[in-house]
Parts: C-alpha cells; structure tokens; sequence
C-alpha cells in the first residue's frame, strides 16, 4: 500500500467513523492531559517551512482558579490525533508568552518550537571568503551544537566572499532566499535543502495526499497574472576588477515586464541565483490555495504534494505544494486541519542566463537600423526604424504592439549612426524558444515522472507544472501553441532579411 493510499484511506475512515479528537500534552516530562480534559477552550499547532519558528497556542478555562501559571522557558511536548488511528507526534516547544485574562478566567500561553535556540539569533561579524554553502551550514551548525545536512545540489557552490553584520538565522535565512532553499532546524539538526523539491534532506519523495471534495469545510484559491507576467528577473553585482555596476538578466524577457532586484550583490554568481530564486518563487506563487479539512490529519507537513479531486478542472489537474500546515483543536472536541499551498514545480533548468557582454561576439557589426517583433495570433509582426540595409534585430517577441514600439524607440536612441555601433542596450539577447515540453505523472503519484513534448526541442520552454495524466499535459502545450509558432514565425523572418 502507497503513502498516497494509506493517508486517503486515513480520511476516508475518519469520516465513515464516530470521531473523537485526542491529544497528549507534556510540560517538563510530566503529562497534564487528564488535568486538561474540561479545561482546554483551544489549541493551534502552525508548522512552516524554513527558519520561521513552529508555534503552540493554548487557551485554557482558570473558571476554578486552580490552574497553575507556567514558567517561562518551560518546555511543551504536544501529540494529536484521533481515538480511531492514534496519537502523533506534533513536536517539542518552548514556553515564551502567558497571559492571564478574566472575567471569565482563561490562561492563554504561546510556545515556539524548542529547536531554535537562542544563540541563533545572536548578532555576529565576520567574513568568510572562498568557502562552499556547506562549510558554511557546517560552521554555524558546529557553533550552535547542531547535526548538519545540507543538499548536494546545494553543497558545493561557492561562495566568493560574504560579510555577516547579523544573527545567524538571518543569514541562513538570507542564504535560503539567495539560492531558492529552505534551511530550517528539525530534531537538532540544521537542514538546507531545495525549495518546493517535495523530499526529504537524503532525497527521498514525501507522501502525496488527494484530497477530495468531500473532505473539506472550504477553500480559496487564486490565481494572479504577477507571477506569469514577470518572465525575467533582473539582479545586479560590484565586478572589482571593471570597477563598475554589471547587470545579469534570468529568465525570458517577452513582454517588457521584468522584476528588478534593487539590492547590489557581491558578485555574478551571487546575483544570477538570486535572480533565479525569485523568478521562481514568482512563479510557484503565481497560483494559490487554501483548503480547510473538516477532519485534522497530524500527518501533514509542510512540502508534502497534494492533489485535489472535485475542484476546477485547473486546481485538479496539477500537483500543489504544503507550505504551512495548521492543526487547530477547540472545547467542543472537534479538530481541524488549514493547508496553505502554492504550485509545485520540478527543479528544471528552464531560464536563460543572460549576462551584460552579449554584444561582444558581434563587436564587429555595424548597424544601420533596428528590427523588434510581436505576437499576432499565430504571427509575428515586424516593426522597424532606420536604414534597413544592415539592422539590428531583437528577437524578444513583445505581447503587444505598445511595449514593441517601446523597445524599438528605446533601442534606436542607443544607435550611433555613424560608428554603427550601440552606445548601450536596454536589454539582453536570449535564444528564442524552439519548442515546449512538461512533465505529468501516471497513477496520482509524484515519482515517476515523464515528459511530453511539442516541437523542436533543441531549445524547449519548459512549463513549470507537473500534471496528473498525459491528457491534462498535453491540453496546456496546446494552449501555448499560438505563441511557440509566432516564435517560429519572427525566426523565418529573421533569417529571410539576414539571407538578403
């Protein structure tokens, strides 16, 4: 029997059955659970991805004033489930916040989890130069008396040069966010793993858990154009030896929006993945969902897969992403489970790297004028300025006619008429996508995964989407197909004008 299986059966016996939430609560060793029973008005369990710190609320009836206060710093171990299928562990935290408030008396106490310690949050200075993301991670791990995994897909980069003026979560969490990673602290050992990756530090697939209509109290999702419309995302870096501010561009520059990262890194490789982190993280959030189940399952975590059954056709047909998982217990003895999710994407290398010294292999070029295209239904349409006899032509296929015009304005002012060279460019020549290709699964599961493809695939776009069957796959490569043969069709025109 699958994960996948074992979890969906879970629910569907929970709700076939008479359901009677349970829970333990350990305070320094001791259980207090029976103490509880008819004192306990609510609890929420949050659980993220990442350093942000795992919370407990409790809210507990003092009607009686016999409960005592608990001391700051005490530690709380937490189980929930159901009478049906057991206890589960929900973790270990640490008392920080008590409040005492009436008429009626309630006690109301917050903990956040006992794995991040303080020392973490302590502000050091230092350098560190030459050194591997997992020297790093093993450093600060070694300082703060915590085991150490950190990814091989993440292990090896370089870091040429980095300044810490802060605490070692906030750098962590400013290494993360550089290389589209999570590191976060579970069980005494610090982890930095890939982002949305769906595994465990060792590479092993979380479970999958569908979802069907019936399971849930409610949900929201939303889809949002930020994400899709941003294809490129523009960062910036000090080169010492040019002494001066170089650009780097990732992602696909076709529609004149790109996002623009005002922070100055410390060098091009620094830049280039922090480009590509948040080109990604635009994407997966471009699509977001909320789903409330009826009946909590203490067997979520964040970065588990879901998929739904009952929604649209669009929330259906696409794995999702847990980002936070909240358990929420109330007096009258039900118990309900919130799940954030955002898109799950594979790790595919699907965005161009484009770098300030693309002109340098056409040095020796003089131009007399400027060419830029855009899309019309299956077409590209030509827009030009200048002398004809030798233009420039940029290959980014605009939207709209509007942001072509823009762009053919903006590059023509860059034109020297008589070098015939560019006093500068706007922007960055990409390889224009050949063909499309995206990955679907069979069976509902999340590994194996296959590729179905359409067109040329020397240059491919991928679609950043794992679908649930081939037929799904293939309905949204159709749907790019007037865009891929507009491509094709600004391509033959290029060649006929250079041929001439």
């Amino acid at each position: 029997m699958t994960i996948l299986n074992s979890l969906s059966i879970f629910a569907t016996d929970a709700l076939n059955a008479s359901p009677r939430a349970i829970y333990k609560l350990k305070v320094d060793g001791t259980d207090i659970s029976s103490f509880l029973n008819n004192r306990l008005i609510r609890m929420t369990i949050e659980n993220k991805r990442g350093l942000e710190s795992d919370s407990l609320s409790l809210e507990l009836s003092d009607h009686d004033g016999l409960l005592d206060l608990p001391s700051k710093n005490a530690v709380i171990d937490v189980w929930i489930g159901w009478e049906a299928t057991g206890l589960v562990y929900k973790g270990r935290y640490i008392v920080n916040e008590i409040e005492h408030a009436g008429a009626p008396d309630v006690i109301s106490i917050r903990a956040t989890s006992a794995d991040m310690k303080k020392s973490l949050k302590q502000k050091k200075e230092r350098s560190f130069d030459n050194i591997t993301l997992q020297d790093i991670v093993q450093t600060i791990a070694f300082e703060n008396e915590l085991k150490v995994s950190v990814h091989e897909q993440l292990a090896t980069r370089k870091i040429v040069h980095l300044d810490q003026n802060e605490s070692n979560a906030n750098l962590l969490t400013r290494l993360a966010d550089e290389h589209d990673a999570i590191a976060t602290i579970k069980n005494g050992t610090l982890l930095f793993m890939p982002k949305g990756q769906s595994q465990t530090i060792s590479g092993q697939e979380l479970p999958t858990f569908l979802i069907q209509r019936s399971y849930g109290d409610s949900h929201r999702y939303s889809c949002t154009d930020g994400g899709e419309e941003i294809t490129a995302v523009r960062a910036f870096y000090y080169d010492d030896k040019m002494a001066k501010k170089l650009e780097v561009l990732v992602g696909d520059e076709s529609n004149q929006n790109i996002k623009e990262l005002r922070h100055i890194h410390r060098d091009k490789d620094t830049a280039t993945f922090a480009a590509r982190a948040k080109l990604n993280n635009l994407k997966r959030t471009s699509e977001t969902l909320s789903y409330s189940l009826a009946l909590g399952n203490p067997e979520l975590i964040p970065e588990m897969t879901f998929l739904f059954d009952g929604l649209k056709a669009q929330i259906d047909e696409v794995f999702w992403l847990g980002t936070t998982i909240i358990d929420n217990l109330d007096s009258s003895g039900g118990y309900t489970t919130d799940i954030q999710l955002e898109l799950f994407f594979p790790d595919a290398d699907d965005v161009s790297e484009l770098f300030e010294d693309q002109f340098v292999s056409e040095k020796d070029k003089k131009w007399t004028g400027v060419v830029v295209y855009y899309q019309d239904g299956n077409k590209a349409v030509k827009l030009t300025k200048g002398d004809q006899a030798n233009p420039k032509h940029f290959t980014y296929l605009y939207v709209t006619k509007a942001a072509a015009q823009q762009r053919l304005d903006q590059e023509y002012a860059l034109l020297d008429l008589e070098t015939g060279k560019f006093r500068a460019h706007n922007a960055l020549e990409e390889k224009p996508y050949t063909g499309l290709k995206v990955q679907y699964t069979i069976g509902k599961k999340l590994a194996p995964r296959y590729w179905t493809t359409l067109g040329d695939q020397s240059n491919p776009k991928v679609i950043n989407r794992v679908y649930q069957s081939k037929k799904a796959a293939e309905k949204r490569l159709k749907s790019e197909l007037p865009r891929l043969n507009a491509r094709k069709d600004m391509l033959e025109q290029v060649k006929q004008d250079q041929d001439n």
